[in-house]
């Protein structure tokens, strides 16, 4: 009995992981499919209408001003940059956050998982109990895996949007 009950859960489980995977791989052909006709749609509609010569209309702005609005107008736009680093940066930990408490949740419900297929099958199939204690701990792992990776990712990250705030902006001497 309990090898059967086994067999049936190893099953299961081999059925779930191809079903998703042909999910997978289905779902990725459409979107390739739909991406190559609209990339085709889209060179058709550039090949039929000509681009006009637009330099020959264009009419020209001189612009007079001094080193001193220039700098003003580079010291904004280094603030304007520092500015945008760092809501990148905080972007990037937030997507880790959810991604880390995602995982984590995950774990956590694999784990309830498992343990309620422990109970339900403690006496009848001490084989598939194993099982899924190891199937639980594979999870485990590969949560502990990505969540190391996103806080290396977040932490690399944090060090990139670092360096391009503490850059100084150093006008030309010329």
């Amino acid at each position: 009995m309990a090898k059967k009950a086994g067999k049936i859960l190893a099953l299961a489980v081999v059925t779930g992981a191809a079903a998703a995977g042909i999910s997978y791989f289905r779902k990725y052909r459409s979107f390739s499919k739909e991406l190559d006709e609209d990339f085709r749609d889209f060179e058709e509609d550039e090949e039929d209408s000509p681009i006009p010569d637009s330099t020959m209309n264009r009419n020209y702005v001189s612009l007079h001003a001094d080193k001193d609005e220039f700098l003003v107008a580079a010291g904004d736009v280094f603030h304007a940059v520092k500015d945008a680093a760092g809501a990148a940066k905080n972007v990037v930990k937030d997507a880790a956050a959810i991604v880390t408490d995602t995982a984590k949740d995950a774990l956590n419900a694999a784990s309830e998982t498992a343990s309620a297929a422990k109970s339900t099958l403690t006496g009848a199939a001490t084989h598939t109990t194993e099982m899924a204690e190891e199937i639980s701990d594979d999870i485990a792992s590969f949560v502990d895996e990505t969540a190391d990776t996103a806080k290396d990712f977040v932490e690399e990250a944090a060090d990139t949007a670092t360096i391009i705030t503490e850059e100084e902006i150093e006008p030309d001497n010329h």
